[in-house]
């Protein structure tokens, strides 16, 4: 009797034994299926996965993980329908609402190849890219394809790209657009547009634009043209300070409007809320205006230096300084004068109306010119 409750303890025993192999070799199957953990950052953790597939050969072994798949490259997590990893080869392919959080940077897309020697993601099909800091600072890029440099922090964007600056409220789009988040610096190539606030506010177009962080600033270059509802300044660069709201135009830049067309070697302009209410002319500066808006611009000022005051982004005022020369013609109507007149002098000042109509023009300091008029008091 005691030999045979002796064979059934020991069979007992052998059965514990063998359940606990099984675990046992069950938990290092998938401890081996994942990657190997690493002393640095790129230690692998699985959080969730539905359904876990092990594939394993000479040349790779491979997991394959389904449905609500969630895992961790060191402090980078990885979420997405689908994942297949490649262990050997070190590459992880993602389908399916794919998201990767790192830092404050969120990729989504829907799909992801991550190759992580050298670090690099490579996204495709709704690539949206947020960067959301903790001082409420959100920049966003959205496109066709993507690929972040996780090591170097550079990331690029192409096809249908568009951004937007929470900060500046301010949106871009482009065809290809860079941005290296260490450096703070960004660039947008292949028809880059560039608007503040509401799209009929400020627009600028060129070939190529760079944004600096810390200054706060764009730079557009070649075939630079800048719009809005009321005017379009055409030049060959652009400075454009976000923080001052301040523009610097060179290149032989034209002033356009519906009332008058300005040049000059340089163009300073001054606005308030994305609207304009000060431009400086500096170096040969010619406006070329009308009596009224929609006529003809055929009066004319010249002068080393010309400020124009703007209100409701109009002109309103402005003046000539250094060297002035103009022409000015008024035609004869019901209740005005014929008045033609041509001087030259050091200062002009000209005022108009709310409706564009000029008011009055004022030459002081060594006037020399020809006033013609008709009275018919």
């Amino acid at each position: 009797m005691q030999s045979w409750r002796q064979y059934l303890r020991k069979e007992r025993w052998m059965k514990k034994i063998l359940i606990g192999s099984l675990l046992l070799c069950l938990f290092c199957t998938i401890i081996y299926a994942a990657p190997k953990p690493k002393p640095d950052s790129e230690s692998f953790k699985l959080v969730n996965a539905d359904k876990m597939y092990l594939s394993r050969s000479d040349q790779e072994q491979i997991l394959e993980l389904v449905g609500k798949v969630n895992f961790f490259y060191g402090k980078t997590e990885f979420r997405g329908d689908r994942a297949i990893i490649f262990d050997k080869q070190k590459i992880v392919r993602m389908t399916g609402n794919v998201i990767v959080s790192n830092d404050t940077l969120s990729l989504r897309a829907d799909t992801l190849a991550y190759y992580r020697i050298p670090e690099l993601l490579n996204l495709g099909g709704n690539v949206s890219i947020t960067e959301k800091k903790p001082s409420g600072s959100l920049r966003t890029f959205s496109s066709e394809y993507g690929s972040y440099d996780r090591k170097e922090d550079k990331l690029s964007v192409w096809k249908n790209v568009r951004s937007y600056d929470k900060e500046e409220n301010a949106y871009a789009q482009c065809g290809y657009g860079f941005w290296d988040r260490k450096a703070g610096y960004a660039y947008l190539i292949e028809e880059p547009q560039f608007w503040a606030g509401k799209e009929d506010t400020l627009r600028v177009i060129a070939e190529k634009m760079e944004f600096f962080d810390r200054e706060r600033k764009l730079v557009a270059t070649f075939n630079v043209s800048t719009q809005s509802k009321d005017y379009q300044i055409d030049s060959d660069f652009l400075i454009y300070f976000l923080k001052e709201d301040k523009a610097v135009f060179t290149g032989k830049p034209i002033f356009k409007s519906g009332y008058a067309t300005a040049r000059a070697q340089e163009f300073y302009l001054y606005q308030n809320d994305r609207k304009p209410v000060r431009a400086e002319l500096r170096d040969s500066c010619e406006v070329f205006f009308a009596e009224e808006e929609g006529l003809p611009k055929t009066n004319w000022v010249k002068a080393n230096n010309v400020i124009i005051e703007f209100a409701d982004s109009k002109i309103r005022r402005f003046e000539a300084e250094d060297q002035v020369s103009y022409y000015f013609e008024q035609e004869q109507k019901d209740k005005r004068d014929f008045v033609h007149n041509q001087a030259e002098g050091q200062y002009l000042e000209a005022n108009f109306n709310e409706d564009n109509k000029l008011q009055f023009m004022r030459m002081r300091k060594g006037i020399q010119g020809k006033y013609k008029f008709n009275n018919n008091s």
